[in-house]
C-alpha cells in the first residue's frame, strides 16, 4: 500500500457517453470519452508490458497518427503492421494533453482492400536537444553512454545514448530483433520513434529501425561526475559522486538487481539501485562509503541513484551522519505485514533472511531480531511503518529474549507475530519518523487513549 486517498463508491449512477459513433479523421479528435469510427492504417506495433493489453501502437490516416490500446478482454482479431482497417466503436482518451483511442468489447475491426495513406513519416536526422515531441520518426547519430539492466522480458536493451547536444533514454524492444548495442560505441540510428512520459522524452527502436556502427567517436557532454549532496539532486541522467551511509537495505524482487535500499548524508536520503551486472562489492547497512560515477534517475517526481559498471565503491573510516526530516502520523493499526515479529538477519549484510537464506550470501547462521511492518489508517490515508527492535519491544511489550522463548515453546516463530497482532491491531497510535520510500522509519510512537472504536472493525475488515 502507498499513502493514498481512500476511494469511496458513489451513490449516483455515472453517466456513460452516447455510443452512436461517428466516422471522423484522426486530426479531429480533441475530446476524451467520445465514441468514434476510424479508417486507418497500423503504422507501428509496440510491445506491451501488461497482460491486460493485447496490442498497443500507432494508427494513422491522411491527417495524422494516434496511439491505440486494444485490451485483451476485447477479444478482437489481431492487427498487422502496415495493413489498413475500418475501426468502429472506439473510445477516445486523454492523458497529459495527448489523445489516444481504445478498443473494447463493442468495437469491431474490418480489414480494407485499399491502402490508407498516412502523413509522411520520413524521419529526419536530428540532434538530441531538438527532441521535444512524442510520436515523431527520427534518425540519430549517437553514442551509447550507458546500458541498464531491464526488468521486463519484452525489453531487449535500455539505457542512455548521447550526442554533442545531450543524452536521452532509449528502449529497444526484444521483438525488434536488432543487433545488440555496446556501451561506448557510436552508431547511426534510423527510424526511431520519440515518446514522452511525465515531460521526459525518450526514443524507441522497432522492427523498422536500423543500426549501423560508426568508425568515428561521437562526442557527448562532459559526464565528469561532481561530488554533490543528496538534497541537491534535482535532475535525472546526471553523473554524480556521493559520500553517504547505507541507511537501509531492502529485499529485491528482481534477479537483475543486486542490492536496493536507501543511502543518506547530512542533507537527506535517497533510494539507490545496484544492478547485478555492475559486479560491485556488497554494501553493508550502517556503513559509510564514497560512491563515484552514479547516475541519477526520476520516477513520479522522486529521485534515485543507480550504480553501473563504471561506478566505484570505497568504504570510509568515518561515520556519515544522516539528516532526516521528521513527520508525524496518527491512525489505527489495521494490519501487520508478513516479515514481522521474530526474524533472522544475515550476520554479514544485515538483510532479513527468507527461509533461512540471504539473497546475497546464501545459507548463513542468522542473527535473531525483532521488527514490525505495520499499516496505520487515519480514515483518509494509510501509512506503512517500520518499527525496529527497540520500538517493537516498547510497543508490543515483548522483548527479543521473550520472543525467542515463545518460538521455542511453540516450535513455531510465527506465534510471536500472532501475539503482536492480538496486542496491537485496532489501537490508535501517533508515530514520528522519516518517510523513506513508502515506509515511515519510526523513531517514536505513543498510544493514543480514548479514541472511539467507531469504524475500527470496518477498517480491519478491509485489510484482513
Amino acid at each position: 500500500m502507498n499513502r493514498t486517498t481512500r476511494i469511496q463508491e458513489l451513490d449516483e449512477e455515472v453517466e456513460t457517453p452516447d455510443q452512436e459513433a461517428q466516422l471522423i479523421t484522426i486530426d479531429s479528435i480533441n475530446e476524451s470519452n467520445k465514441w468514434v469510427n476510424l479508417r486507418a492504417k497500423v503504422t507501428q506495433l509496440w510491445d506491451s508490458e501488461h497482460e491486460s493489453i493485447d496490442q498497443i501502437g500507432l494508427i494513422g490516416d491522411e491527417t495524422g497518427t494516434i496511439k491505440f490500446v486494444k485490451w485483451a478482454k476485447s477479444e478482437l482479431a489481431p492487427l498487422e503492421e502496415g495493413k489498413s482497417y475500418s475501426f468502429e466503436n472506439l473510445t477516445t482518451d486523454e492523458f497529459e494533453e495527448r489523445f489516444s483511442v481504445k478498443f473494447n468489447k463493442s468495437s469491431s475491426i474490418k480489414e480494407l482492400d485499399e491502402d490508407i495513406e498516412t502523413v509522411d513519416r520520413e524521419p529526419q536526422l536530428v540532434s538530441i536537444a531538438d527532441i521535444n515531441q512524442s510520436e515523431q520518426w527520427i534518425n540519430l547519430r549517437a553514442k551509447v553512454v550507458q546500458l541498464w539492466d531491464s526488468e521486463h522480458e519484452s525489453i531487449d536493451q535500455i539505457g542512455l545514448i548521447g550526442d554533442e547536444t545531450g543524452t536521452i533514454k532509449f528502449v529497444k524492444w526484444a521483438k525488434s530483433e536488432l543487433a545488440p548495442l555496446e556501451e561506448g560505441k557510436s552508431y547511426s540510428f534510423e527510424n526511431l520513434t520519440t515518446d514522452e512520459f511525465e515531460e521526459r522524452s525518450s526514443v524507441k527502436f522497432n522492427k523498422s529501425s536500423s543500426i549501423k556502427e560508426l568508425d568515428e567517436d561521437i562526442e557527448t557532454p562532459d559526464r565528469e561526475a561532481q561530488l554533490v549532496e543528496i538534497d541537491s539532486i534535482n535532475e535525472s541522467n546526471k553523473w554524480v559522486n556521493l559520500r553517504a551511509k547505507v541507511v537501509q537495505l531492502w529485499e529485491s524482487e528482481h534477479e537483475s538487481i543486486d542490492q536496493v535500499g536507501l543511502v543518506g548524508d547530512e542533507t537527506g536520503t535517497i533510494k539507490f539501485v545496484k544492478w547485478a551486472k555492475s559486479e560491485l562489492p556488497s554494501l553493508e547497512e550502517g556503513k559509510s562509503y564514497s560512491f563515484e560515477n552514479l547516475t541519477t534517475d526520476e520516477f513520479e517526481e522522486r529521485f534515485s541513484v543507480k550504480f553501473n559498471k563504471s561506478s566505484s565503491i570505497n568504504e570510509l573510516d568515518e561515520d556519515i551522519e544522516v539528516g532526516f526530516s521528521a513527520t508525524e502520523f496518527t491512525g489505527a493499526m489495521v494490519h501487520i505485514q508478513d516479515g514481522s515479529g521474530l526474524i533472522r538477519r544475515c550476520p554479514i549484510c544485515n538483510r532479513a533472511l527468507m527461509k533461512g537464506t540471504c539473497m546475497e550470501h546464501g545459507n548463513v547462521d542468522g542473527i535473531h531480531d525483532l521488527r514490525i511492518k505495520a499499516v496505520l489508517d487515519d480514515g483518509t490515508m494509510v501509512q506503512e511503518a517500520l518499527f525496529n527492535r527497540e520500538i517493537t519491544e516498547s510497543i508490543s511489550g515483548i522483548t527479543l529474549e521473550e520472543a525467542k522463548e515463545m518460538a521455542v515453546d511453540a516450535l513455531d516463530q510465527s506465534v510471536v507475530m500472532d501475539e503482536m497482532k492480538k496486542r496491537l491491531l485496532g489501537r490508535y497510535y501517533t508515530m514520528s519518523g522519516s518517510i523513506l520510500d513508502r515506509y515511515m522509519l519510526v523513531e517514536n510512537v505513543w498510544l493514543v487513549e480514548g479514541v472511539p472504536d467507531n469504524g475500527i472493525d470496518a477498517l480491519l475488515a478491509e485489510v484482513t
